[in-house]
C-alpha cells in the first residue's frame, strides 16, 4: 500500500535532484518532554527507516525526496538511526518526561452486559484496546507539540498518564446501563451519563478525561451508527470507538494506517470520515475529532479557520504524519498540500494553550497553580476593563464565525490591569452584529470568559 502510494505520487509530482539524508525540524541534542516525536526531513530512495535501534526501525515513504516519520524515545539520551537509499544518519534527541501534577487520562467505557468491544468487522476480533489508545494519544500529543512549535511557542503539549514502562495507563469504566440502553441515547445523554459514572473516580481539578465509548455500534437495519458521539467540555471529552478497529496498534502500523485506501461502505459498516470513505480517512478523522473535543476541555471554542483543530480542520490530522494525502474513495490520485494546509491551532488558541496548567511540563515548579483571584472583566461605557491580581498573560476577543484578536504578555512581569476600547475591538473584529466572548488568562492559567455584543 505504501509503495503503491509512493510510486503514484512520484509519477504525479515528477523527480527532483538527489537530496542528502537530513532531519530538518530538530537540532542535535534537542530536549523534548513527550515520548513520540514527529521527525521530518529530506532523503533519497522511496523509503526511509528510523528508530532508536535497527531492530525497532520503522519504514516511512519518501515522496519527492521528503519524508515525515514518528519515533518513540526513552527517557534520557536517544541516538536515532536513519537509513534511506545509500545513506545512513545518526542523530541525538533527549527526552525528559513531564513531572507536573496535571494529566490527560485515557478512559474506556463499556456497557454492563458487554465485553470490551461491542462492534467490529469480525465478531471474533478482540483488538488490543490498550495499545491502540496508547498510540492514538501519543500521536495527538506529538501533533500538538509540533503544531505549537509551528505557532511559535516551542514544543509544548499536554501530559499523559504513563506507567513505569512509558505506556499510557487505561482506565476501564463499566456503565450500569446495558449496551442497547446506551445505544438508544443521543450524544448529549451519553455524555451526561458517562460524566455521572466517572466523576467520583478522578480529581477534576488536576485531570482531563479522553473517553472512548466501547459500546459504539452500527445498526444494519437503519444503516447508521449508534452509541456514537463527539462532545467535549469541562474535564471530559467523549468520542465513539466505532473506527477503532482500523487504528494502528503500534507505531510500526502508522504509515499503513494513514495510507490505507480501502473503501468503506457506509450502508454496511461504521464510517465517519467527512465523506472520504476510506480507512485512512476514518483514522484521521477519529484522531482529529478526539483532539478537537479535548480542545474544548482546555477551554477552546470552535474556530472559523478551515484548518484549525477546532473546526473541521481536524479531518486533516494525518497530514502531519505524511508527505502527501492518500487518495479518497472515487479518486485515484493522492492530494498534495502545503505547510499552510496542515491542521493547526489558531494563533489565539495556541496563545491560550501556552498559558494553561495542562501545557506546563513541570506544573508550577512541581506544584499546582493557584486557584484564587481569577481575572475580572467589567464593561465601563466604551471600555472593557480587565483586572487580574496574578497578572495578565493573554487577553482577546473571539467568535466562532470570524477570526479572533488578542494581545499577550509572554515574558517579564505581566500587567495586572488592562483597558480595551470596545470601539477599537469592533474595528479589529470587523463585525459589530454578533455576540463575542472576551477571554482573559492570568499568570496562574486561570481563565475568565464573558460575552459582550461589541
Amino acid at each position: 500500500m505504501i509503495s503503491a502510494l509512493v510510486s503514484l505520487t512520484i509519477a504525479l509530482i515528477g523527480s527532483v535532484a538527489n537530496a542528502d539524508l537530513t532531519i530538518d525540524n530538530f537540532q542535535p541534542a534537542d530536549l523534548v518532554r513527550y515520548p513520540v516525536v514527529i521527525v521530518s526531513g529530506s532523503a533519497d530512495g522511496t523509503e526511509m527507516a528510523i528508530g532508536t535501534s535497527w531492530k525497532s526501525a520503522i519504514r516511512f515513504p519518501v515522496v519527492n525526496h521528503r519524508y515525515s516519520a514518528v519515533v518513540e524515545l526513552k527517557a534520557g539520551r536517544n541516538m536515532l538511526l536513519l537509513h534511506s537509499g545509500a545513506e545512513t544518519l545518526k542523530f541525538r534527541l533527549d527526552y525528559k518526561p513531564m513531572t507536573g501534577p496535571y494529566k490527560v487520562l485515557a478512559v474506556y467505557v463499556t456497557a454492563s452486559d458487554e465485553k470490551d468491544v461491542y462492534y467490529s468487522t469480525d465478531p471474533k476480533d478482540r483488538f488490543p484496546i490498550r495499545q491502540k489508545f496508547d498510540v492514538a494519544l501519543k500521536l495527538m500529543q506529538a501533533f500538538t507539540a509540533d503544531a505549537m512549535n509551528r505557532a511559535g511557542y516551542g514544543r509544548k503539549t499536554f501530559p499523559l498518564e504513563l506507567d513505569k514502562d512509558g505506556k499510557v495507563i487505561l482506565h476501564f469504566i463499566k456503565s450500569p446501563k446495558k449496551g442497547d440502553e446506551l445505544r438508544a441515547l443521543d450524544g448529549n445523554a451519553i455524555y451526561s451519563h458517562v460524566y455521572d459514572v466517572a466523576k467520583s473516580q478522578f480529581d477534576e481539578a488536576l485531570t482531563k478525561r479522553c473517553c472512548l465509548m466501547g459500546f459504539t455500534g452500527f445498526d444494519s437495519t437503519a444503516k447508521r451508527s449508534v452509541g456514537h458521539l463527539a462532545l467535549g467540555g469541562g474535564c471530559q471529552a467523549c468520542f465513539g470507538a466505532g473506527s477503532m478497529q482500523w487504528w494502528p496498534t503500534t507505531l510500526k502500523e502508522v504509515p499503513k494506517a494513514f495510507c490505507d485506501t480501502t473503501v468503506l461502505d457506509s450502508n454496511k459498516t461504521f464510517e465517519d470520515s467527512a465523506f472520504r470513505k476510506t480507512v485512512w480517512a476514518n483514522v484521521s478523522t477519529a484522531y482529529g475529532a478526539a483532539l478537537h473535543e479535548l480542545g474544548h476541555t482546555f477551554g477552546l471554542p470552535h474556530s472559523p479557520d478551515r484548518f484549525s483543530v477546532m473546526s473541521r480542520g481536524f479531518d486533516y490530522f494525518s497530514r502531519s504524519f505524511t508527505v502527501v494525502e492518500a487518495p479518497v474513495a472515487g479518486k485515484k490520485d493522492p492530494t498534495t498540500f502545503s505547510k499552510d494546509e496542515l491542521t493547526r491551532w489558531d494563533p489565539f488558541f495556541a496563545a491560550r494553550l501556552n498559558c494553561i496548567p495542562w501545557f506546563q511540563p513541570d506544573g508550577n515548579g512541581g506544584k499546582v497553580f493557584g486557584t484564587t483571584n481569577p481575572p475580572k472583566v467589567i464593561f465601563d461605557g466604551d471600555d472593557v476593563v480587565v483586572d487580574a491580581p496574578n497578572g495578565i498573560r493573554v487577553a482577546g476577543a473571539q467568535n466562532d464565525a470570524i477570526p479572533s484578536w488578542f494581545v499577550e504578555y509572554r515574558t517579564g512581569d505581566p500587567p495586572k490591569h488592562l483597558k480595551l476600547s470596545r470601539k477599537e475591538l469592533r474595528s479589529k473584529m470587523q463585525d459589530t452584529k454578533q455576540t463575542f466572548q472576551i477571554v482573559v488568562i492570568d499568570d496562574q492559567g486561570q481563565q475568565t470568559e464573558i460575552d459582550d455584543k461589541l
